[in-house]
């Protein structure tokens, strides 16, 4: 869930950080709920294909694998771990598209992918400080206090700064450009 997100409560999340970035007031709890209600759909869409996804790409890494203890050609097993660790760093962006911008879902995907590669060195940064706090929680306490721990504050603060980061390139990268072409256009969340 940290890494992944959780659908529509990721899509809320992704919305209470924005307007932490931006400086603008929101009301965590309904703010939170109305923004869970409103990507609900597109938040379920992206829970189903991370489910897809994680299937495949265990599979394919267990054959890979076996593939590699059995010719030692690791291509096709760095192939599809370097795909999956590009997938979970898509994810703060996903969300913060989704709550963001009124698109499809394939569009979302499409600019989140660009997004993370554009701004690469970043994301690996974000990802490897993430999996540091998972790994060191995990590592010094018994799995079900680090369990706990996640559970309560850890979400929080793994996906914090992703998501802040997030928001901030959306913001300075996707939007500022958009109002300085289109001034007359209103974009969602501007007078919320």
């Amino acid at each position: 869930f940290t890494l992944w997100g959780s659908g529509p409560s990721s899509a809320a999340y992704a919305y209470i950080n924005r307007c932490f970035t931006r400086g603008e007031h929101t009301w965590v709890l309904s703010d939170g709920a109305d923004k869970f209600k409103q990507n609900f759909k597109q938040g379920m869409l992206v829970v189903l294909f991370d489910a897809i996804i994680l299937i495949f790409a265990v599979n394919a890494v267990h054959f890979y694998y076996t593939l590699y203890l059995n010719t030692s050609s690791t291509l096709w097993l760095a192939l599809i771990v370097l795909i999956s660790v590009v997938y979970t760093m898509m994810h703060p962006y996903i969300y913060q598209l989704m709550v963001t911008f009124d698109s499809s879902i394939w569009a979302i995907y499409k600019n989140a992918l660009i997004i993370t590669i554009a701004k690469l060195p970043m994301n690996v940064l974000l990802l490897v400080i993430g999996a540091v706090i998972i790994y060191g929680l995990f590592t010094i306490l018994n799995p079900l206090a680090a369990t706990l721990v996640m559970l309560i504050a850890g979400l929080c603060i793994t996906r914090y700064p992703a998501e802040f980061y997030a928001a901030r390139v959306i913001e300075r990268s996707i939007l500022r450009d958009m109002k300085e072409k289109q001034p007359e256009i209103e974009y969602i969340g501007e007078d919320e």
